[in-house]
């Protein structure tokens, strides 16, 4: 878990994440010194839970935080959860049993996923799908970072989180998975829930995205299907950017459920 300065969501946050930690989980916070009061309640899940690890300290942004939290843990799969997310009840013991069910640890879980408003109320509802190279390059993040699960061996050797990525760094690493990860086990509960609000990242800095998108989405391209699919991609998601807060506004939200449930 990334943090800088969460606010009011990295409590519920947080607890989310330690309600259902076993004694094999654990829990890396990388603070970047928050100033916000953040620090004392991410000291205080420490010292109430010996699975709670947190480091304070400086870092490059968000994708250099992840690394370092990715080179302290431990265990066998990864999830990143940022600091205004949620893991939604029951997710971990859902992984369990599905991997349980597996017989081994695959390279990727890949669960369903919700966008919330601030106040908690589903946005949107989006089924799990399992991660593909064509349907990324078109479509971009249809999976949701706190709803995978990688195996972090895997995780390493792909080169964990592009550190001079800011914004996109989930959309460049799902890419890289979907060329790697054979083995991809895809379940229906929902994992995770992204927390749509007017001060996040994904609301305030769309542009940006949009320019880092474009540049991970156009590297490397493999022959012209993938360039018309690349092209599509890029005309969506600048459709996607102008329309962002029209499309997630609550009464907008109601009225597309109501349409599409007659």
């Amino acid at each position: 878990m990334p943090c800088w300065n969460a606010g009011p969501y990295l409590r519920s946050s947080v607890d989310s994440v330690v309600s259902q930690l076993s004694d094999q989980d654990e829990l890396i916070v990388q603070d970047a010194c928050s100033t916000d009061g953040s620090a004392e309640v991410l000291d205080a899940a420490a010292a109430a839970n010996s699975g709670v690890s947190v480091r304070h300290e400086p870092d490059g942004g968000q994708s250099d935080a992840l690394n370092r939290a990715l080179r302290r843990a431990r265990n066998d799969l990864i999830c990143w959860v940022n600091a205004d997310d949620l893991l939604l009840p029951g997710a971990l013991d859902a992984v369990r049993a599905a991997i349980s069910g597996h017989g081994a640890v695959p390279d990727l879980v890949v669960g369903a996923w919700q966008m919330l408003a601030p106040d908690g109320q589903v946005i949107r509802r989006h089924p799990a799908a399992a991660l593909e190279r064509g349907r990324l390059l078109v479509w971009g993040c249809y999976a949701f970072s706190g709803a995978v699960l990688i195996r972090r061996d895997m995780l390493v050797a792909c080169g964990g989180f592009t550190e001079n990525l800011h914004y996109v760094m989930d959309f460049d690493l799902m890419l890289k998975l979907a060329d790697t990860a054979a083995d991809q086990l895809v379940i229906d509960h929902s994992l995770a829930a992204l927390r749509f609000h007017t001060t996040a990242k994904s609301s305030t800095c769309g542009t940006r995205f949009l320019t880092e998108a474009f540049g991970v989405r156009w590297r490397g391209l493999r022959g012209p299907r993938e360039v018309v699919r690349a092209a599509a991609g890029s005309a969506l998601h600048a459709v996607g950017v102008a329309t962002l807060l029209l499309r997630y506004a609550p009464t907008y939200s109601r009225l597309r459920r109501k349409a599409t449930s007659s």
